[in-house]
């Protein structure tokens, strides 16, 4: 028996013996062939590489219904401030009072995809008076999308992404068997869509395990500590990360730190919703506070517990004279909710909502409203919006917009009503007044000219000049996915901005038309171009007597390239086939527009240089735009300014009328944080025509 278990005991170490062996020459091998890799430099980045970028490909997972418990933290510190801070959306609550906040919530995360998720917060506590918000726009930061081309949302490029390897230099160094850290900086210049750092990989698949981030975008600079989950759909979320950021802005500066906990193990019910309550909240978190953290807690509760102390003090102290106005100044609510009135509702965004609907309202004074175009001058413009739903499938809604244009002393306004009824056939009622189209036309002008001779002086009268307000009733559904059927009657009374002499030339100043119409939108899949056929004739109502009949047809398309790079194509015409008694030639498609929508934004799409009276002086016209947009394209590689550039523009639009020559214009644009800048040149035919440039701010428009 002693021989059997030393022969047992020998075998036993034998084994033993062979398994390290065996695994100390996998380690060897290994880390002989990473040295060897990367002696040559490229070869064991091209490795890791490879693997990183077919880490989503190869482990894919449908995150959408996913959710998981999430716990955050936030600790506000403002180190300078001033008056502008009032300025900035969401900073009110931080001018003025405690330079240190802390913010804690508790939640679910439902996931459709890894940066479009549903915050389900669920409890929340502050030491921000009356449970306000600060920066919510750092909310982007929670869950990093770190193998998408797009870090944050639709900015940041990520170096983990196929795509974007044009971008970044990276060098490899091996950890150990199993793990290497990547380093990534920018290739060439450094930009706001572009970040350095490092990550943790891991050499069998490819995924990345950790990684420490540093960037600056939109005026918030960012360091970010992030641990991957390990498997499944976790892998592609962060178990946890912490962020640093700092803001700076004329002289103030505010940092923040914040903590976000992913999986946590209490799930709450679905339906509960707490504020305020302190004693939850140290039950819900997960990782302790740190001595920063605890020690404005401290202040908050002292501060909390002597306020509510104090009116018993003086109450119970009757040797003390305290005069009632002094017991109000220490508790001036209508100055504070004064102060809140102006600093939210004057410079930041209204909101009220409930659970059947909303109200809202955009800043009174928005920076990002202000435009400015050579031909218009400077205009301004304001958003309202409402909501109430009826049922899940019906609602009310309402967005007005009302601007006012500067040069033309003049304000516009459109006022849309929509009753939704039906979201699975996309069916609604829409009432539209407005008059956001001030329309010209030269007609009126030949007519006089006529009469009277041929007179200079009458050019400058504006006797050619409308305005146009109009009202009109239509109904849309879309019987099946790829076709939209719309139905409606439009309305049009337009009046003679010189009455007076319109009257002194025995001319009518004003003048009216009512017309049925019907439109088809077909999109035979779902990122085919978009085709729109559009019909509208006049009849003859009592005293309205302007008859026409006009066809649109409208076919467009936005194509998603490769590294935020998109292409967006517009081809169009439209002619009248009837035109008796009136002097208006009013396209739906083709039109000068005072508040614009947009078409990806107010410029692509639109005609920036072209006169006024060219809209509505030909029985026919044919357009093409083509726009194409890149992070970073010229600008971004100019040093200083190419550090801010956000995103690039290349325009072109031509324009065909009847007894003109062919239009064109040629537009370069840039966005940075402060503003979007754009410079257009025209030319008819092949000969240049004038240069103008336009701008708009886009200051905080993220926040």
């Amino acid at each position: 028996m002693h021989y059997k278990a030393k022969i047992f005991a020998d075998s036993h170490f034998f084994c033993t013996f062979v398994a390290v062996k065996r695994n100390s020459l996998l380690i060897a091998i290994t880390v002989t062939l990473l040295m060897s890799t990367s002696a040559s430099g490229e070869n064991l980045d091209s490795l890791v590489l490879s693997r990183v970028y077919s880490f989503k490909q190869s482990h894919a997972h449908d995150l959408s219904g996913f959710s998981t418990n999430v716990y955050m933290r936030y600790l506000y510190q403002t180190h300078k401030r001033n008056a502008t801070l009032w300025a900035v959306p969401s900073m009110y609550v931080l001018a003025r009072g405690k330079r240190a906040f802390v913010s804690e919530s508790y939640g679910r995360f439902i996931f459709n995809d890894v940066d479009n998720y549903e915050n389900l917060r669920q409890v929340y506590y502050t030491t921000i008076p009356r449970n306000r918000r600060a920066m919510p726009v750092l909310l982007e930061y929670v869950t990093p999308d770190i193998y998408d081309v797009t870090i944050h949302s639709d900015h940041v490029l990520s170096p983990f992404n196929r795509e974007n390897k044009s971008y970044y230099r990276y060098s490899t160094t091996p950890k150990d068997d199993s793990t290497a850290l990547l380093t990534f900086r920018p290739r060439f210049i450094r930009n706001t869509q572009l970040i350095k750092g490092s990550a943790l990989i891991d050499l069998g698949s490819g995924r990345v395990k950790s990684a420490e981030i540093e960037g600056e975008f939109d005026m918030i600079h960012f360091k970010t500590n992030v641990t991957m989950g390990e498997e499944g759909a976790r892998a592609f979320l962060p178990h946890s990360s912490e962020t640093h950021v700092e803001f700076k802005f004329l002289g103030n500066r505010i940092s923040s730190r914040f903590v976000t906990m992913l999986d946590c193990p209490i799930t709450l019910p679905d339906t509960l919703r707490v504020k305020g309550d302190r004693h939850l909240i140290d039950s819900l978190r997960p990782v302790p506070l740190n001595d920063e953290e605890r020690f404005i807690y401290d202040s908050y509760d002292h501060q909390h517990k002597s306020k509510a102390e104090e009116p018993d003090t003086l109450e119970r102290d009757t040797t003390i004279n305290v005069p009632e106005d002094a017991k109000k100044r220490k508790h001036n609510y209508l100055k504070e909710i004064g102060w809140d009135i102006i600093g939210g509702n004057l410079l930041h965004s209204l909101r009220a909502s409930s659970e059947n609907g909303y109200v809202k309202l955009s800043p009174i004074i928005n920076p990002q409203y202000i435009s400015y175009s050579h031909r218009k001058g400077f205009s301004y413009k304001i958003k309202l919006g409402a909501r109430y739903n009826f049922s899940p499938s019906s609602r009310l809604e309402l967005n007005p917009r009302i601007g006012y244009n500067f040069k033309q002393r003049e304000f516009y306004w459109n006022v849309p009503l929509r009753f939704c009824y039906n979201d699975s056939l996309d069916a609604h009622i829409e009432l539209v007044w407005g008059n956001d189209n001030r329309i010209a036309n030269n007609g009126v002008l030949d007519e006089i000219m006529e009469e009277q001779g041929e007179r200079p002086e009458l050019a400058d009268k504006g006797l050619d000049i409308f305005d146009d307000r109009h009202l009109s009733l239509r109904h849309s559904i879309s019987p099946c996915q790829w076709l939209m059927v719309e139905t409606g009657l439009v309305y049009h009374s337009r009046h003679a901005l010189n009455a007076k002499e319109m009257r002194a030339f025995g001319k009518p100043t004003t003048f009216h038309s009512i017309a049925p119409s019907l439109g088809v939108k077909i999109r035979p899949w779902a990122n085919a171009p978009l085709l729109s056929i559009d019909y509208e004739r006049g009849i003859k109502v009592n005293n309205v007597d302007m008859t026409y009949e006009r066809w649109e047809a409208d076919i467009s398309a936005k194509q998603r390239l490769s590294r935020m790079q998109t292409l967006n194509l517009r081809l169009g015409g439209g002619l009248y086939t009837r035109k008796d008694k009136n002097y208006f030639m009013d396209f739906s498609n083709f039109r000068d527009e005072n508040l614009p929508e947009g078409w990806d934004d107010d410029w692509s799409g639109n005609f920036q240089l072209l006169s006024s009276r060219l809209y509505n002086s030909s029985k026919y016209y044919i357009r093409g735009n083509i726009s194409y947009e890149s992070p970073l394209l010229v600008a971004s590689m100019v040093p200083l300014l190419g550090r801010y550039v956000e995103r690039e523009r290349l325009y072109h639009s031509s324009l065909l009328l009847s007894h003109s020559q062919l239009y064109s214009e040629l537009g370069y644009s840039f966005t940075c944080r402060y503003a979007s800048v754009a410079v257009f040149a025209s030319f008819k035919n092949t000969h240049y025509n004038e240069m103008g440039c336009k701008f708009t701010f886009e200051l905080f428009r993220r926040w």
